[in-house]
């Protein structure tokens, strides 16, 4: 696995969110970090920076689709 020169806490810096964030994100994608200086592997960055530009679903539409 390849890694990115970034950090945990450049990659909140670059989308404006906090540290705290992203490590929540890391904790839920089961990404190990030590601290903030930690740098992530290509694929660990991706998944992070998908889930904060992926909007959230709402729950005003069904699960399932209507006929």
């Amino acid at each position: 696995m390849g890694f990115v020169d970034i950090a945990i806490a450049d990659l909140a810096a670059d989308y404006g969110v906090s540290v705290e964030t992203i490590c929540a994100w890391c904790d839920r994608l089961g990404i190990r970090y030590t601290s903030p200086q930690t740098r992530l592997p290509l694929e660990d960055a991706k998944a992070i920076i998908l889930a904060l530009t992926t909007p959230a679903p709402t729950n005003d539409q069904p699960d399932t689709p209507q006929s």
